[in-house]
């Protein structure tokens, strides 16, 4: 891997975005099948995937408002690392609670899918 080349930090992270997207997908399409409560929980794993992948893009936006004083430099490594920890920690924030996205999303995604299960549901 060429140190000096930055198509190599940008292709590192569009891949693993790409893995978070396409997780993500799985997630959701898996989350559709019955309204039993695995569907449930499979729809409140998607949601919290979700809100981790908000917070990881959240992370990466908040990172990069940061002047790099070049003094210490860990080149493209650094880049990639930091972005690696960036996913790790908003899968640890959405675990703990996050900031409440995951919740609102499972509330508005259940309700509409009670309502197709149940016509005479409100």
């Amino acid at each position: 891997m060429d140190e000096n080349n930055p198509l190599t930090a940008m292709a590192a992270f569009h891949i693993n975005q790409q893995f978070q997207k396409q997780r993500l997908g799985n997630a959701l399409n898996s989350a559709r099948p019955e309204a039993t409560d695995q569907a449930e929980a499979q729809l409140q794993s998607a949601c919290r995937e979700m809100e981790s992948l908000f917070l990881s893009y959240l992370l990466k936006e908040m990172r990069a408002t940061i002047d790099k004083s070049g003094f210490i430099s860990g080149g493209r490594a650094e880049e990639i690392f930091t972005s690696l920890l960036d996913v790790e920690i908003s899968n640890k924030m959405a675990d703990a609670g996050g900031i409440g996205l995951s919740s609102i999303l499972f509330k508005q995604l259940g309700a509409d899918h009670r309502n197709e299960d149940d016509p005479e549901s409100p």
